[in-house]
């Protein structure tokens, strides 16, 4: 790994810039780099190896009540990045002057210097492949590996400085029957253990054997469900579509605005807090801001917090907590509850197993509603023992009836959920989650 030599080549990308700004600029950076291995599978197969070492800076330069940004690739040949950089900070100060005055910018400030280098045990590829055809042997498996070092980075022109990297990897794969029924599991983390990755397959493929029973036909209605980590994350990547987020507040179109008002409110078993000790993504945003390494969202159910970014607070006259331009969550943190995982199908008695949701958007935005459909390794239960697997539902509900009034349970154990997106570059972030089970859970369709 490189990580030293990236984060080189970005203090010296830093200093060559803010050694070039005119009288009365200022200049932000945000760099973002990665060096990954990718392993895809198909049939339980090696179809694809592949790395990629990428870096890329956005330049965001201001000058009195004016902005500019644009963003360029950064590499480890410092000759070919000067090049690259000059003509790219000369075009924005030549595009700046043209712009008119934003009232609402806000000056670039210092917020000091940090440094987080979070090291992990990556999966060595050949061991991992091995583990996988030996215990999938005469399986069709699909999906891929993709581990490495991530790395983040922000510098002002006023001194300000902070440096982020991590080791991490996931595999995100699906296992499918001779029927072509499917289950969807997933491992990731930091820290790589052949034993975990052969527990996560033997559950997919002990579940696998389930989805070829019979189907069950369920028709429209309220059913009692349990919802896996997997399930209850889709649902909570919704949180990040303005449902905590102090613009949209403002602007009238939050979908928890009544949970804020103390109109409505969840389960007081529900807490929901951004917890950057999860190391999932680097404490400060794209303005070098530095937020509290625990920000509590929800506390018992009751709202304490809306996202608030620099922006949102200058033009609506509020107080920052350092969130991003975004107003969404980072790291965000369900804390879990009492059920045990052996006790899950008992809780459940008769009703469904959800293992996994998709096509979640809003149905009624400004009520907290949404809509979505079933997907892979969704059971029916009865009497506490699995039928079969079902038919794909699509559900409509509220997030006040499936934190609130719906909510029955939450499981004593958590499952961290990385971001596996690999669009232009891999994302950071991700989630901690409990499992919870609902009752009168909405089926339309």
């Amino acid at each position: 790994m490189n990580s030293v030599k990236w984060e080189e080549s970005f203090k010296k990308a830093s200093e060559l810039l803010f050694s070039n700004l005119k009288e009365g600029e200022s200049l932000n950076l945000n760099f973002d780099g990665e060096e990954t291995t990718f392993l895809r599978l198909n049939n339980a197969k090696i179809r694809q190896a592949s790395t990629v070492e990428q870096g890329s800076l956005e330049l965001e330069l201001h000058l009195g009540q004016k902005k500019a940004d644009f963003g360029v690739p950064l590499t480890l040949n410092q000759l070919q990045n000067e090049e690259v950089l000059k003509e790219a900070l000369a075009n924005l100060q030549k595009e700046v002057r043209s712009l008119p005055d934003d009232p609402f910018i806000s000056p670039l400030t210092n917020e000091g210097t940090s440094r987080t280098v979070l090291e992990g045990e990556l999966p060595d590829g050949e061991s991992f492949i091995k583990a996988v055809v030996k215990e999938t042997l005469g399986a069709d498996l699909a999906g891929y590996l993709t581990t490495g070092q991530n790395y983040r980075a922000n510098a002002n022109s006023l001194g300000q400085h902070h440096w982020f990297s991590s080791d991490s990897f996931f595999f995100d794969y699906s296992l499918y029957t001779a029927k072509e029924k499917a289950v969807k599991g997933s491992y990731a983390g930091s820290h790589y253990k052949e034993s975990e990755l052969i527990d996560s397959l033997d559950d997919s493929i002990r579940a696998l054997e389930v989805m070829d029973r019979d189907q069950v036909e369920l028709k429209p209605g309220a059913y009692k469900c349990y919802l896996a980590p997997s399930a209850l994350n889709e649902i909570a990547g919704l949180l990040g579509w303005s449902a905590l987020s102090g613009g949209s507040y403002k602007r009238g179109d939050c979908p928890l605005a009544d949970l804020y008002e103390g109109k409505q409110s969840f389960n007081s078993e529900v807490t929901i807090q951004e917890n950057f000790n999860l190391g999932l993504s680097p404490r400060f945003n794209e303005w070098g801001e530095v937020s509290k390494e625990v920000l509590p969202l929800i506390e018992q159910g009751k709202m304490k917090e809306l996202f608030v970014s620099r922006e949102t607070a200058n033009e609506y006259g509020l107080t920052s907590n350092q969130a991003s331009s975004s107003e969404g969550p980072r790291a965000l943190e369900i804390l879990p509850g009492n059920l045990k995982r052996e006790d899950i199908l008992k809780e459940i008695g008769t009703g469904l197993y959800l293992s996994n949701l998709h096509y979640l958007n809003w149905s009624d935005k400004n009520k907290g509603r949404i809509t979505g459909m079933t997907r892979f390794g969704c059971l029916w239960i009865e009497n506490g023992e699995v039928v079969g697997p079902i038919k794909d539902l699509r559900f409509d509900e509220t997030l006040y009836h499936i934190f609130g009034s719906g909510l029955k349970a939450l499981t004593d154990f958590s499952e961290v959920m990385m971001e596996t997106g690999t669009y232009s570059g891999r994302s950071l972030g991700g989630a901690k989650l409990p499992g919870m089970v609902v009752e009168g859970f909405k089926f339309t369709l």
